[in-house]
């Protein structure tokens, strides 16, 4: 009986590893890279609603190319459009659109499946509104445990606004977030995954240090086949538990939101 429940959870992650795509998690990356010459195509929507004593929705949308190298290497290039709705008065509310362009590079070390971790290298860097220059590094951890998957990352952002002041450009301020990011899943079926996953933000800008640390966390579905997939998931806000004179309150509304849902579509091509 034994023999055959071993049997089972092979079959079990191999039918996983057969489907191209690398993204399982809606927030949090998974260690596994597309192989050589494989072409994934991905459509990201994220909504974002609740500040405090202000309406506000925003909406983020990214069209992502993925491309497998080869060696365990992967690279994407993405399109960002982003879209905020916002409320100045009681009179109504006001529009800003920006767009942006990113660049990805994922290397995969070891495998969440045959070793006993799975681990990759992940870098990005980005250009946002034409003044906003954000680049960001990964340390993604995975493991596959039967019909469970584990996942963390450790993430470093360093941001950088361009701004035009007294006939110079002013480039002196700069943010530097640090973020955790956890995820669980469990495949109910080859095709079909349930779990959730728990965000902490951690801002830190210069000259005022160390802001804040708020946690989000929320449930995540995955459905896929062979040849494409879908990602939901639902993030709100826990609350902040670094408490400063920037943000002293139990939530942070003004930065953040209360809520933000997002929905990921992958292709392979």
């Amino acid at each position: 009986m034994q023999k055959i429940k071993s049997t089972a959870v092979i079959f079990f992650i191999f039918s996983l590893s057969s489907y191209a795509q690398d993204r399982y998690f809606a927030r949090t990356y998974t260690s596994n890279v597309l192989p050589k010459g494989a072409i994934d195509l991905e459509f990201w929507h994220t909504s974002r609603f609740g500040h405090k004593d202000q309406f506000f929705h925003a909406q983020d949308q990214r069209m992502e190319l993925e491309f497998g190298l080869g060696k365990n290497v992967q690279t994407s290039v993405y399109f960002n459009r982003y879209q905020t709705r916002f409320s100045e008065t009681a009179n109504g509310t006001t529009v800003s659109n920006e767009v942006g362009f990113s660049n990805e590079w994922k290397w995969k070390l070891s495998d969440p499946t045959a070793n006993k971790v799975g681990f990759a290298l992940y870098g990005e860097w980005g250009l946002k509104g034409g003044d906003e220059l954000e680049l960001e590094t990964k340390l993604i951890f995975d493991k596959n445990v039967g019909k469970s998957l584990f996942a963390f990352n450790g993430v470093f952002e360093y941001e950088k606004e361009f701004a035009w002041s007294g006939n110079k450009v002013d480039a002196s301020g700069w943010e530097a977030p640090v973020e955790f990011d956890l995820g669980y899943q469990y495949f109910a079926k080859p095709n079909l995954g349930i779990g959730f996953e728990v965000r902490n933000h951690n801002e830190i800008a210069k000259g005022k240090g160390w802001e804040h640390s708020v946690f989000f966390g929320g449930p995540t579905l995955n459905f896929r086949n062979k040849k494409w997939f879908v990602i939901a998931n639902y993030l709100p806000q826990w609350g902040n538990v670094h408490k400063t004179t920037i943000a002293p309150f139990s939530k942070v509304l003004d930065e953040h939101e209360r809520t933000e849902a997002r929905f990921i579509v992958g292709i392979s091509l």
